[in-house]
């Protein structure tokens, strides 16, 4: 216990741009610790030599200190060959070998630095980039591993002698801090008109003051952020959110509002602690809350406020400022809207020069530009991110939209097979795309990309596998993708997998959601996947949705689903919900569900005789009724589906609650609105009874399902999942009753419900397959 030796030490992990080497070298000073540490490719390496004793307390102690951003997975310790050191050393980063890298997402600005910004005597007073070792930009700016300053970004700004003093003293909190800079050395804001003027602000604080006054005036600008640019409104202005919607041409979709502080948004939504706390968190999400705005709109504070933008949903997707520029923004104006900077279905904005193809709409005179200004700098931006989105469900956070500040830290998958190194790639789903890499046991989830349908989204979706190829070192050994023979992703996986000589595993999609929640709740044995959502190609070539899915490992077996109903095809029919209404309206009327062959002990009924009496008049009047009634009955351009998202957006319909889906999801949105709406007030709207009841007999038909299944098979551990358990009043109600009956309920955590979160999935299945 006393002989001294040598140990080689590798540490897993988010460890590698939070000020970890830093803090290593300070613990190793208070330890007594002679030896090294350095940034190797993705991982941390510190060799040192001493007791048994003495190294085992000293690794104790970095894992009980360590930085709050950081995030140890694992540590393996080697004993070496007996080396001697006089002191301890952080030594120049090396390249690497072939482990699994680990880099951290972007930091949202620290307390400290905070504190600091608006500390009238320090350097880096209202400094719009001030950051450190722990806060500050990460993924987005990084070009190759490891996490140096030559390896970012940053390389573009020299530090400046009082930076660099700072960055190398290992007692400062800077020390090593890669995104070092300061008023003298760092990036800078700059400012640019529309339409072009020769008396642009020059300083910071000009600028911003520009910025606030035209956003005070009912304009538009553009603001670069860590990730991308975004576009920047008065939310309580109609005419500026009429701009900005005729701009990114998105007639209805709610936007994100940013607010100054968590007491600004106690005005407006209900909060509590675990939001509170996400909120605040190194992320910064948006997260959705629910707003009180019925009850504040008309206090006198409010006078001349517009809420009717705010008000399209009963969440508000709330979030907080990120780094000090937007801070100093908000300080002038606050609360105000910041949605991603593109055209709808469009690649956010991340370059200085694509943002004047925004600049170039005009208002409905044709001649005055949509957009008013632009505040940028010349911090380059390596990968677009967007903001990520969450919420609150059982009283812990849940991801709706994994991105900036989560993407790309790894998820450790235990697929109980030993994978070693092997690569996979999972190329995710059509819709809301993100993909996966996968070396061994440890999956990279890709920022959000959104829907595949855009050449531009493809071409950025193709670049960024390649560049986390190189940054995380992956050579995929199989490639993994969803089984629907139009989507974009199969054929992107089915060119990749031919080109680069290596196996292609295709996997129907709600089997991969189910394996989603499997894989990052490290469940084994049976587990009974709940698959509700608007679409996927199932393996009889019907269209799923509503499925019950018993799976255990990679396998899969279909236990039940919602009835098939013979639906009108088509990609209109997946916005138009008075189609699937009238489809609903069609097989009641031939006896629900529609003549086939199905084995009519998977299929599942649900009552909604009532709700077909409340809208069959009026929705049976509409002049197009007639033809798709007819084409309904003779069988003309109709698929034969079991999903539950098409019933949603039916019922919607038939209640006369929405019947068109502006955005997706809508439809589902708004009747889930209307069923809170009769759970608080119960018998003032009739439709919006029957829309609660509507929730109230699917949560009923998901218990009665599950406990025939554990009686037929033992099974107790049951995964929710798909688009549909985004709805909060579902979810519970679902989570209620199989918790009242013993069931062990889980569900997507860390990656999405929705087709954001197939991608793990995949990954998971590959692993069990590979």
């Amino acid at each position: 216990m006393n002989d001294k030796h040598t140990e080689e030490i590798k540490l897993w992990g988010i460890v590698q741009g939070v000020g970890f080497r830093p803090f290593v070298a300070k613990t190793a000073e208070k330890h007594d610790m002679k030896g090294t540490v350095l940034n190797v490719g993705g991982l941390v390496e510190i060799t040192v030599t001493d007791t048994t004793e003495k190294i085992d307390g000293f690794l104790q102690a970095i894992q009980d200190e360590k930085p709050g951003p950081s995030e140890i997975v694992h540590i393996r310790r080697t004993v070496t060959e007996y080396r001697s050191f006089d002191d301890f050393e952080i030594i120049s980063s090396g390249s690497g070998d072939d482990e699994a890298a680990m880099i951290p997402a972007d930091l949202a600005i620290c307390p400290h630095c905070l504190e600091e910004l608006y500390d009238e005597n320090n350097p880096r007073y209202m400094h719009p980039f001030i950051s450190c070792m722990i806060c500050g930009p990460r993924y987005t700016i990084i070009d190759r591993i490891p996490y140096d300053r030559d390896n970012t970004t940053m390389e573009d700004f020299p530090m400046c002698g009082f930076c660099e003093s700072q960055y190398g003293d290992l007692h400062d909190r800077r020390h090593h801090a890669q995104t070092i800079s300061c008023h003298d050395c760092g990036p800078q804001l700059l400012f640019r008109s529309f339409p072009p003027s020769e008396a642009n602000p020059v300083t910071d604080e000009e600028i911003l003051d520009r910025a606030a006054s035209l956003l005070r005036s009912g304009n538009i600008i553009a603001f670069k952020s860590v990730g991308g640019y975004n576009l920047v409104a008065d939310p309580f202005n109609g005419e500026a959110v009429r701009k900005l919607r005729s701009l990114k041409n998105r007639p209805s979709k709610p936007f994100a509002v940013m607010f100054r502080s968590t007491d600004e948004i106690r005005k407006y939504c209900s909060l509590n602690e675990v939001e509170e706390s996400l909120l605040n968190s190194s992320a910064r999400p948006i997260i959705l809350l629910e707003h009180r705005i019925p009850e504040i709109k008309d206090r006198s504070e409010h006078e001349g406020k517009d809420f009717s933008d705010l008000e399209r949903s009963r969440f508000i997707g709330s979030f907080l400022p990120s780094f000090g520029a937007q801070y100093m923004l908000l300080d002038r104006i606050s609360p105000l809207i910041f949605t991603s900077a593109n055209f709808s279905d469009m690649p956010m904005i991340k370059d200085d020069e694509e943002i004047d193809s925004l600049a170039s709409v005009t208002d409905t005179d044709g001649v005055t530009p949509l957009l008013s200004g632009v505040v940028y700098n010349r911090r380059r931006i390596q990968v677009r991110v967007d903001d990520s989105v969450t919420r609150v469900i059982d009283g812990q956070p849940q991801m709706i939209r994994r991105s900036k500040g989560y993407a790309p830290v790894p998820l450790y998958l235990n697929a109980g097979t030993n994978l070693g190194k092997k690569g996979i790639l999972a190329t995710g789903g059509q819709l809301k795309n993100s993909f996966s890499l996968s070396k061994g046991p440890f999956t990279y989830m890709s920022q959000y990309f959104g829907d595949m349908d855009t050449e531009e989204n493809r071409a950025i979706y193709g670049e960024n596998v390649e560049r986390m190829k190189a940054l995380f070192r992956i050579e995929p050994e199989l490639a993994v993708c969803d089984m629907h023979p139009l989507y974009n992703t199969r054929d992107f996986a089915e060119r990749y997998a031919s080109e680069h000589d290596i196996p292609l595993l295709m996997v129907q999609h709600h089997h991969a959601h189910a394996a989603s929640v499997m894989a990052e709740n490290n469940l084994t044995g049976k587990v009974l996947g709940v698959c509700f959502d608007g679409t996927g190609y199932g393996t009889d070539g019907c269209i799923w949705g509503g499925e019950f899915l018993l799976c255990e490992k990679g396998d899969m077996k279909r236990m039940a689903h919602l009835a098939y109903v013979d639906m009108i095809g088509g990609d209109s029919s997946m916005k138009d919900a008075r189609k699937s209404a009238l489809s609903y309206i069609h097989a009641v009327s031939e006896g629900y569900p529609s003549a086939g062959s199905e084995d009519d002990s998977e299929a599942l009924r649900i009552d909604i005789s009532d709700i077909i009496d409340y809208g069959r008049e009026r929705l049976c009047g509409d002049p197009k009724a007639p033809l798709i009634m007819s084409a309904l009955k003779q069988g003309i351009n109709t698929v034969r589906s079991s999903s539950m998202g098409r019933l949603f957006d039916g019922v919607s319909a038939l209640l006369g609650i929405k019947d068109y889906n502006d955005y997706e999801g809508q439809c589902a949105i708004m009747l889930e609105d209307a069923a809170a709406f009769a759970k608080a007030h119960p018998g003032k709207r009739p439709a919006a009874d029957l829309a609660l009841s509507f929730h109230e007999r699917i949560a009923d038909l998901i218990l009665e399902e599950c406990l025939k299944s554990r009686e037929l098979e033992g099974v107790n551990q049951i995964a929710l999942t798909g688009g549909t358990f985004q709805n909060r009043l579902l979810m519970e109600g679902v989570l209620d009753r199989l918790r009242r009956e013993g069931f062990d309920a889980y569900y997507n955590i860390s990656v999405s419900p929705n087709d954001g979160g197939i991608a793990l999935g995949q990954a998971f299945l590959g692993m069990h397959n590979i």
